[in-house]
Order: C-alpha cells, then structure tokens, then sequence
C-alpha cells in the first residue's frame, strides 16, 4: 500500500470515475460520490478509492432503480475493456443488488434529508468495505486534507472532462484504476454486506452522541445478536412448564386452570360441542348427511381449552448490575469487557422471554447497582446507551432502566444478578453471575466465555429454566 502524492489526486480521482458502474451521468452522481469519499476519508478510511464508494453509495440511495453502465456506454467501451467491466457488474454489483440487507440499508438512507443521506451513506460504505480491504497490498492511502483543499471550482470540473471520454484521463491512470479494481474484487464481500447491528446503527445514526459511544454500543448489539433465540427446546419446555402451574381454587374464576375457554370451527373430535350431533342423520338424499356436510365445511363448532393459567400472569424478570465499574474489565481469554457480555446477557433474556411470553406477557428491569461515584458514572453512560436499542419496548413499559445506589428495592419476580465477585454465602432468591475470568460461574456450574455467543447462549437457556416459576407474577 502506497501513499497518493497531492499531484496525483486529481487524475487518480478521475481514473476511479472513470470505472463508474452506475449509469447515472457523471455530471449528475459524481459530485455525492466525491462528498461520500470525503465523509470515509475524513473518517480514517482513506484507503476506499472512489470507484467503489461511487457504485457501492448509489446502489444505496438507488435500490431497486440502480441501472448498470453497461446498459448505456457498452458500445463506447474499448473492446479491453468490456470483459473486466461486465464482470464487475455481474460479480460483485449483482450480487450486491440482491443481497436483502443492502435493500433494507437502502430503505433505511433513501427517505433521508440530503445531509443526513451523505452521513449516512458514507458510514454504511464504511461498515460494508473498510475492513474487508483495510491493509489491502492495490489500496492506496490519500490524505482526506488533500481533497478538502480542492477548490470547488475543480471539483465541478471535473465531470465535464468526461464529455469526450474514453480519451480522459490518460491511459496509465484508466489502465491502473481497472487494474486496481480486479485485484480488490478477490476481498470485497460476497454474502451479506450489513450485520444486524449495522442496520441498527444505520437507522439511529443521527441519535448516537458520539463515535465512542457508537462503538460501545455496537460491541453490546453485536454480541447480543451473535448469541441468538432462545432454542427451540428450552421454549418448549417454558412452555410446558406453564400449562403445568396448578392455582389455587379462589382464584379459579380469575385465572381458569384448565377449562374450557370459548368455541371454534376447530379443534379434536373430544371437544365437540354436544348439540352438534342433532345433524347427524338429517338431510338424508343419499349417503351423506348435514353433519357430514358441516364436518366437511368446517362448521361443526369445538370447546377450546383455557391452555394456561399463566397465560393471563406477567413474568417479570429484574437483571442487576452489580457496581458496574468493576465489571468495565476484559479478561484474557473472554471476547470483549464482562459489562459488555452482561449487557447483552440481560439484552437476550429480554428477547427470550417476549419470544415465550409474548409482548405483554414479560417485563425487564435493568438496574445498575452503585456503590462508588465511578460505579455512577459507568451507570449513568450504560443506561443512555441501552435506552438507544431499547426505546421502543421502555416506550411500551414492557423494559425500564434504573441507576440506583445500596439495596436494591422493588424488585418483582427473579432476579439475575452480574458481578464482579463471587456470589454471597446468604444469597436467596436470586441467580448470581460472577462475571470474571474465561469462564463465569452461576448456578453451581462454570460457563466457558471464550467463544462468547454460546457460552452466553448457554447461560441464558440455563437461566430461563431456573427462573421460570419466580418471574410469574400477577397482573
């Protein structure tokens, strides 16, 4: 990887402009592209040539209404040429275009205001390319101070030198931004250029205060999503245990343990509903009867049961951070900081139990626990970040957030709680996480951490079965 001389800026910004892919007109595209690769260069990937901040950032904005180059200038084209061109088109753009998180990226930057759109777009390309070439041996390193020294005037320029195109730029930058291109293709993403969390951070983009706490909260995102659903088993099992809670007879109006619920078109032949057998024998012309007739119609009527008592219960789960500063430690062999870990320990645990209980059946509360002014105000910035991912379901009451110091009180259901020293000898009533080291300790076992997504995994399946029947509380 080499530096780009000042000198060199000019011509090599129209080699890469020369590669277009996108069949908008240069005069028309060229001016976003070059304010995008400003937004990548400014922000420390000044190694993204433009070429594919330009097709990359329009398939973006574009979407389904991106058209190929090819489409229009193929005859142009120099017969050299034409070959590496449509296969750029067909390999890498094509691919691009049906991948559905760069739909869902475009759906997220398209409706914005065109500032907002620029910011946008260039941290996209980011997320999607910088790391993949980051290092790369056809890269060239461009000082960003070079392209904002550019005078407007030059800038604007420079699309109308490509009226008499293919003869601009020369044929040693045209030759060596083709080249470039080839050779980068081999590390450009084939599947699914944007993660989860990259979607997120897309669609909050304008809320994060600053690019620290970006980063912060895309490790929490990140991890949370690695470590994935609640398996199937482990619902079932919740499940199961639901329908199983017995309750007590005074309450057998209010919560019904087991009847029957109300009538349906559906269901086993054991919960016919009774007078449904006066059909039977009647309208008889040949060999059917109405009853035959409704069975086959679906108009026979069915008791549903009441499956679960619990169904018209709440669980209600309380996720403790003990002394949150003490937790902001990476330890060998764990893959990021155990504050992180837990966060998106408690961030799975409240997806789990909205996937089991329902949106109005499961309630988180997240309490960071101080006992130092650094364990406030490790708190005080946990809780704005987590409020950032959790805005709607805090807006729904369905999750609320605490920052609280000593005993912590009101607490409803089960109880985890995440800390840094080993669980207390008079512990009652609670899970505790001793969160430190290459493997975690909770419930009289060790959880291997190095793999972070299923050890996380694992602990939270563990955790849910435990705390099934404490987090069951009235409505």
């Amino acid at each position: 990887m080499r530096d780009l001389a000042r000198d060199d800026l000019v011509p090599t910004l129209l080699a890469w402009a020369y590669t277009a892919a996108c069949a908008l007109p240069l005069a028309e595209a060229l001016p976003a592209s070059l304010a995008w690769t400003r937004r990548c260069w400014d922000a420390g990937d000044d190694h993204l040539p433009l070429s594919l901040v330009h097709d990359l950032g329009h398939l973006l904005v574009l979407g389904r209404d991106f058209r190929f180059a090819s489409a229009r200038d193929l005859a142009r084209w120099p017969e050299p040429e034409r070959a590496a061109r449509l296969a750029w088109e067909d390999r890498v753009l094509g691919r691009w275009s049906l991948d559905p998180t760069l739909l869902d990226a475009h759906v997220l930057v398209a409706g914005l205001d065109p500032a907002a759109r620029d910011l946008a777009v260039a941290h996209a390309v980011r997320l999607a390319l910088a790391r993949a070439l980051d290092g790369h041996t056809a890269c060239v390193r461009a000082n960003p101070a070079h392209l904002r020294a550019l005078a407007p005037a030059a800038l604007n320029a420079l699309p109308a030198r490509f009226e008499d195109w293919p003869a601009i730029p020369d044929d040693e930058h045209r030759a060596w931004a083709l080249a470039q291109r080839e050779q980068l293709r081999a590390s450009l993403p084939t599947d699914r250029l944007f993660a989860p969390e990259d979607l997120w951070e897309l669609a909050h983009l304008k809320d994060l205060p600053s690019e620290s706490a970006r980063l912060a909260l895309r490790d929490v995102l990140g991890l949370a999503a690695r470590v994935g659903p609640v398996a199937p088993a482990v619902a079932a099992s919740l499940r199961q245990r639901v329908r199983e809670v017995p309750v007590e007879a005074e309450e057998a109006a209010e919560y019904p343990a087991g009847g029957f619920d109300e009538v349906s078109t559906r269901g086993s032949f054991e919960n016919l509903v009774r007078s449904e057998m006066v059909y039977v024998g009647e309208g008889t012309d040949g060999a059917f009867d109405l009853f035959d007739v409704r069975f086959a119609e679906s108009e026979l009527l069915f008791y549903t049961r009441d499956e679960s008592p619990l169904l018209d219960a709440r669980r209600e789960l309380t996720v403790v951070f003990d002394r949150p500063a003490s937790l902001r430690v990476k330890h060998r062999g764990a893959p990021a900081q155990s504050l992180v870990m837990a966060s998106a320990l408690a961030l799975a645990l409240q997806a789990d139990l909205v996937r089991v209980c329902g949106p109005t059946g499961a309630r988180v509360q997240l309490v960071w626990r101080c006992d130092h002014p650094d364990d406030r105000a490790a708190a005080d910035e946990e809780r704005a970040l987590l409020a950032l991912p959790l805005a709607a379901e805090v807006a729904h009451q369905r999750v609320s957030l605490r920052v609280v110091d000593g005993v912590v009180e009101g607490a409803r259901g089960a109880r985890v709680i995440c800390a840094s020293q080993p669980a207390p000898a008079d512990l009652r009533d609670a899970v505790w996480v001793h969160c430190a080291g290459e493997a975690w300790e909770a419930l009289g076992e060790r959880w291997p951490m190095g793999d972070g997504p299923s050890g996380l995994r694992a602990l939270a399946d563990a955790i849910l079965q435990v705390t099934a029947q404490r987090a069951t509380v009235r409505r």
